[in-house]
């Protein structure tokens, strides 16, 4: 799907940074509480949206509880590649959002506490035997995301030694300074970040994400 998600652009100019810097996808957040929210009605969206496909990346919409018919609205209006769930939603409803005609990305959420195997697995396999790849993220309670909170790396890597099929993103607070780390610890397949990257909060940093893109890359291999 991707290798490094840039999530919470706004701008055309987070675009050309995350092109420049070698990251695959960016996330375009339609939650409204969000700082990092696109109105999907605004014409600056769809702009936004025929850009980043212009430069070859891979677009995630980002939705929180948001009712399918909605979901199809805004892939009609913007253009989407993917659709990211990162609310409260039940892994009953997936044939519902697999009826949109997009892969299906699911945020579990995570606490930061240390986890057994067991811990993981029972929360991920439901939505990976639905057919959604999962994204693993820091439990933000109400925020849905974009703390800045980690996960416990360790417990991951075990569980993704275990399970080394299963095709998964870490996030949650992901930075530069520890993307490195992260992905050789975890043993993570691909990565998401938000605030990791702003400076300040809910504005990208083109320094910033040329450093974290390289960072992860080099640790990808």
């Amino acid at each position: 799907m991707f290798h490094i998600k840039i999530c919470g652009v706004l701008l055309k100019t987070d675009i050309d940074a995350v092109h420049q810097a070698g990251g695959d996808a960016v996330g375009l957040n339609f939650y409204p509480p969000s700082v990092r929210y696109l109105d999907p009605q605004a014409a600056g969206t769809r702009v936004l949206s025929a850009y980043a496909a212009d430069c070859g990346l891979y677009r995630v919409g980002v939705f929180v509880n948001e009712p399918a018919d909605s979901i199809r609205e805004v892939i009609a209006e913007v253009g989407l590649d993917a659709i990211q769930l990162h609310g409260d939603e039940l892994v009953s409803d997936v044939p519902v959002w697999t009826k949109l005609g997009l892969p299906l990305m699911r945020a579990v959420k995570i606490p930061g506490d240390k986890l057994s195997e067991t811990e993981i697995e029972d929360r991920v396999r439901p939505w990976i035997d639905a057919g959604c790849h999962v994204l693993l993220d820091a439990d933000a309670g109400s925020a849905h995301g974009g703390i800045g909170r980690s996960l416990d790396w360790d417990s991951l890597r075990d569980w993704s030694a275990r399970f080394a099929a299963v095709r998964w993103t870490l996030a949650g607070g992901l930075r530069p300074e520890n993307v490195a780390e992260a992905i050789r610890v975890s043993g993570a397949r691909s990565v998401d970040v938000a605030s990791g990257v702003e400076s300040p909060r809910g504005q990208k940093s083109a320094a910033l994400i040329a450093a974290f893109c390289k960072q992860a890359k080099n640790a990808f291999g």
